[in-house]
């Protein structure tokens, strides 16, 4: 699932949750997307930045869920994912098996997932964090190679703990 879909497909309280994190604790990078997604439309900075934070939130989850945004999309997720979640992605690489430079960032991606692995780690994940949080990282995850892998697509079409669909 690409980034826009996931943004598309996402509860407004996970998407909520994810950019008030983004706005108090990335303001930088917060305010470069805001800027980068308003010249998708053409429009200045300045315009977006005067807006309630309700009417910013709700016109930046609008503009994320657009095909050409999917560049801006993915950084965001990817920034949200490591320096929030860094946690949820060290223990899921490491249930699996897969070496890591100790932040969760991996050079090497494996092939394959040994089924029982995975359920294990995909179990322990949504015990530990929020299920939006998981399902956005598990879909991430799968992106990361071109075609995916077949255990991790089948969980995430069948879990029902994964929220986004």
């Amino acid at each position: 699932m690409k980034s826009y879909t996931i943004f598309q497909k996402s509860d407004d309280e996970t998407v909520n949750n994810f950019l008030s994190w983004m706005r108090n604790q990335e303001r930088g990078v917060y305010r470069a997307a805001l800027r980068e997604l308003g010249a998708l439309k053409k429009l200045r900075p300045q315009f977006m930045q005067q807006k309630p934070v309700e009417e910013q939130f709700a016109w930046i989850k609008k503009m994320l869920t657009w095909k050409p945004a999917e560049t801006i999309a993915d950084h965001l997720l990817q920034v949200w994912l490591i320096r929030k979640h860094e946690g949820m992605l060290i223990s899921f690489i490491e249930m699996l098996g897969i070496e890591h430079n100790g932040h969760g960032v991996v050079d090497v991606l494996p092939e394959t997932l040994d089924a029982d692995k995975l359920k294990a780690a995909v179990d322990a994940l949504f015990e530990k964090y929020p299920a939006g949080a998981v399902s956005v990282y598990l879909h991430m995850f799968q992106n990361q190679t071109e075609e995916g892998w077949p255990e991790l697509q089948a969980i995430l079409d069948s879990d029902e703990r994964v929220t986004i669909r």
